[in-house]
């Protein structure tokens, strides 16, 4: 599902220089959204190497380095990737800052699915992850084409904006991957639609906007805050939501420790998958 690419993986999250305008963008998935827009028109970098969390990165001098020259910085915001907008403001001050998150209609993120009694136990250490907290605006708006459609649009006005010489070729190519999003929209609907199982258990909150769109529910969430692994006693809790509900499987991410996601699935006796919500890999190299 998604679009081809000619690249395998992230082999051109940094291309060669170019004389276009230079753009840097936080994730994989707005990278990628991004950098169709852009065809050959201007550079897209992208910042996150695949494999990282967005939800926490130190850049490095070479970082630094790719996004001086920068001209246009793409980014979540919503309290997801705050690091690019420090990097950004730190290394290309002057640059046109597209938060995407502020676009579109946002969630809230909720209590946990089995109840925020039991989120509160899932917590081992009181890290600063506010994007996750309840109450809190759910980041992860890009798990919805009908949004990132939205999305697409805001890039390439900015784009054209930061080019003027090549605003129809962006304005374009915002319309193509429109309709490939709508193509992409219909194929998910269609396959979710199909699904007898309609609740499934997700490693991490990224999942909400994409059950939301498709009418799918979460029941449980394994680990409810990003790198700070969930306690003994809320496994439990979540491995007793999979017996009840009969889950049929689990799923980690790349990007976390999968230990909490293999914990449960073996004293279910159900299978481990992957849901990647980033990307960026051979195997996940497009939207």
């Amino acid at each position: 599902v998604g679009f081809s690419t000619g690249a395998g993986g992230c082999e051109g999250c940094h291309p060669p220089a170019s004389t276009g305008v230079k753009v840097a963008v936080s994730i994989f998935p707005l990278y990628d959204l991004t950098r169709r827009v852009a065809g050959p028109d201007a550079e897209v970098i992208l910042v996150l190497p695949p494999g990282h969390t967005e939800h926490s990165f130190d850049p490095s001098p070479k970082d630094v380095e790719q996004v001086a020259a920068s001209k246009v910085g793409v980014l979540v915001g919503l309290g997801l990737d705050p690091w690019m907008e420090k990097l950004m403001k730190s290394a290309s001050p002057s640059a046109a800052l597209v938060k995407v998150g502020e676009k579109v209609p946002t969630l809230t993120v909720k209590e946990s699915a089995i109840g925020d009694e039991a989120a509160d136990k899932a917590r081992t250490a009181p890290e600063e992850d506010h994007d996750h907290e309840l109450g809190s605006t759910d980041p992860h708006v890009w798990m919805d084409p009908s949004r990132a459609k939205t999305m697409v649009a805001a890039i390439g006005d900015e784009l054209a904006k930061a080019d003027p010489a090549h605003a129809a070729g962006y304005h374009a190519r915002a319309k193509q991957v429109d309709g490939e999003l709508d193509a992409l929209d219909k194929e998910i609907a269609a396959r979710t639609a199909a699904l007898k199982t309609r609740g499934f258990v997700t490693f991490h909150g990224s999942f909400n906007y994409f059950a939301q769109h498709y009418g799918l529910q979460i029941l449980a969430v394994i680990e409810p805050f990003p790198g700070s692994s969930p306690t003994g006693e809320y496994i439990q809790e979540v491995l007793k939501v999979v017996q009840e509900r009969k889950v049929p499987a689990l799923y980690s991410e790349p990007q976390l420790d999968s230990r909490p996601a293999k914990t449960i699935a073996e004293a279910a006796k159900i299978p481990l998958g992957t849901l990647d919500p980033v990307g960026g890999t051979p195997e996940t190299d497009s939207y």
